[in-house]
This record gives structure tokens, C-alpha cells and sequence, in this order.
């Protein structure tokens, strides 16, 4: 993926500095930063890091912004950020994203109430026709281009002695819902193992057998060898309950009750935000 490119209104926020002292380091060389084709700068974020480190400038957390929080701008409607997906376009999908969040939006709102609806909406036209199985890849990678501008600039907490690792069951290839729970995991200071779509669960055994996680999250749409994956993840569970670690399931698959009979877990979210109050819930319990 491309690195991530912010405008100057978003560095200002990451700075707290003024878009004027932003534009004025880029015309000085002390940022570095390109020209869109309509002549519009864009920064990436190492170019920031690079140079938060030779000006020791602090970094602009939450908890901070708080302060001087105006009322926060709505989260970007699903049906604007679908145009953007569908037309392909990264770089406003990714700025759409960044830009609520710096405007104080929890990442489990932005993608409970943006990402995830505009992704639904793509696989309803998909349905009736209105777009090709092309279109539906497009907009996935444009969304994971987004996220991963994103991931660049949230506040992550403090490590809180938790280990997850997250994938998605095997012949199930959207990885998309994998992506945005290890995105989550990681702000809440989660040491994250990031195993992507499409993974067996006898090879996830291994790795957790080494790894030794707390929390062991699998997400599926779709299981399509059910006796088998069910099989292999009935050796799973006996694993994580050996190591004593946690299982997370997730996805349309699991809504079933009687998926959730043949596949027995410890927590059942139902969406991003269930996903970041376990989170919370478990971290307390580390500090207890």
C-alpha cells in the first residue's frame, strides 16, 4: 500500500500548529511534502515523525484534544464514503477516515458507522447487479488503503500485557473485518499477531501453541467445510483453554445460535463497539 498522505489541515491537527505554519515548513523544506496534479500538498506520515523527532514537537493525544474539543463534526455518511470506495479514490477515502478521526471520533463509530454500512451497500449492489465482482475488489483495497492512512495516525494506549492474534477461518477471503479489529486491538495497547483472511485453524493452533496469546479473535462470513473447521477448532479451543486464553468470534457466520453451539467461544461481539468494550473489560481485568 501506498504511504500514507495527509493534507495540511490534517497535520495542523496532529501538530497543533497552524495550517499557515504547516504550508510555511513546506515551502521551507523543513517538512517534506508532494503536489497533487491539482496542486495540492500532501504529507506522509513519516515525513511527521521525522519531524516530531529533531523539534521534540509533542504529540496531539485524545485525551488533550479533549480540552479544547468543539463540538466534533458527524462521522462521513456511508453513502459519501461508497462514491469515494466505488470511484477508486484513496487518497479522499483515506482523509475522510483521518478527518473524523482527529475530529474525536472512536474508531469503533467510524468503522461501525462508516466503513462497515459502505461496505454493505457495495455487496447489496453486488447483488442486484449494479456492480461487478471488480468493483467490489476495488473498493475493498481502497477501503485497506484507508485504514492503513488511518493506522498511521491514531493515539495508541500504553501496553496493556494483552496478546491477540486475529485472522479470518480458511476459504473465507474477506479480510477487511480481520484489519479493522487488529486496528482496534492495537489502540487499546494490544500486541497484535495479524494472520489476514484465509487461515486454517490447525495452523492458527500452532501459532498460538508458540505465541501463547490471551485473546485468540477469528472472524468468518462463510464456513464452507463446517464438519472440518469444526473439528479443528473443537482442537483449538482445547488449546486456548490450556494457555487460558480467550476466544472471540465474529462475523455473519457466528450469528447463527447454532453455529455458536458448534463453535462454543468466550465472546460472541456483535460489532466494533462490543469489540472495544471487551477490550476495556479485559484490561482491567490485567490490572486487577
Amino acid at each position: 500500500m501506498r504511504s500514507a498522505k495527509l493534507t495540511t489541515k490534517h497535520v495542523a491537527r496532529l501538530l497543533n500548529v497552524s495550517e499557515a505554519t504547516v504550508k510555511r515548513w513546506a515551502d521551507d523544506g523543513v517538512l517534506a511534502s508532494e503536489k497533487t496534479v491539482g496542486g495540492h500538498r500532501r504529507f506522509g506520515i513519516e515525513s511527521i515523525a521525522q519531524l516530531r523527532r529533531e523539534t521534540n514537537l509533542p504529540v496531539v493525544t485524545a485525551s488533550a484534544a479533549k480540552v479544547v474539543k468543539k463540538k466534533a463534526k458527524p462521522l462521513p455518511s456511508p453513502d459519501d464514503f461508497l462514491r469515494l470506495i466505488l470511484a477508486g479514490d484513496e487518497l479522499e477515502a483515506g482523509a475522510a477516515l483521518v478527518d473524523a478521526y482527529l475530529a474525536h471520533h472512536s474508531l469503533d463509530s467510524v468503522f461501525e458507522a462508516t466503513v462497515t454500512q459502505a461496505m454493505h451497500q457495495v455487496g447489496d449492489l453486488w447483488l442486484k447487479g449494479s456492480v461487478t465482482v471488480a468493483d467490489e475488489h476495488m473498493a475493498t483495497r481502497v477501503v485497506l488503503s484507508a485504514i492503513q492512512k488511518l493506522r498511521g495516525v491514531i493515539e495508541r494506549h500504553e501496553p496493556n500485557g494483552l496478546t491477540a492474534i486475529c485472522c479470518g477461518t480458511e476459504g473465507d477471503l474477506h479480510e477487511l473485518p480481520v484489519h479493522l479489529v487488529s486496528l482496534i486491538l492495537e489502540s487499546k495497547g494490544c500486541q497484535v499477531i495479524n494472520l489476514g483472511a484465509n487461515t486454517p485453524l490447525f495452523s492458527l493452533q500452532e501459532m498460538v501453541s508458540r505465541q501463547r496469546p490471551q485473546l485468540i479473535c477469528i472472524s468468518a462470513r462463510e464456513i464452507a467445510d463446517l464438519d472440518r473447521t469444526a473439528a479443528e477448532f473443537a482442537q483449538l479451543r482445547r488449546v486456548a483453554n490450556r494457555l487460558e486464553a480467550k476466544i472471540v468470534l465474529g462475523g455473519e457466520a457466528f450469528r447463527n445460535p447454532n453455529m455458536r453451539v458448534r463453535f462454543p467461544a468466550d465472546f460472541f461481539p456483535a460489532d466494533f463497539h462490543a469489540v472495544s468494550r471487551l477490550i476495556a473489560k479485559l484490561m482491567k481485568g490485567t490490572e486487577n
